[in-house]
């Protein structure tokens, strides 16, 4: 279930939120629906992301701000 609602959010699109991240095997998607998530809590949906993308959980996730 919860691999449902996660892949459900990387397609839906966010014009504030809605920033590309790509993978440990170079996919590339674009993750909405993040506003009022902590970094970490971020840092674990796209870890999660990576690992539904590529079979595994990447050592680090980098987050870019600003």
């Amino acid at each position: 279930m919860k691999k449902t609602i996660l892949l459900g959010t990387l397609f839906l699109t966010g014009v504030v939120s809605a920033f590309p991240f790509r993978t440990s095997c170079g996919k590339v998607y674009e993750v909405s629906g993040t506003q009022g998530m902590s970094l970490n809590q971020v840092a674990s949906e796209l870890s999660d992301i990576n690992l539904i993308a590529c079979g595994e959980r990447p050592s680090s996730i980098v987050i870019y701000s600003h």
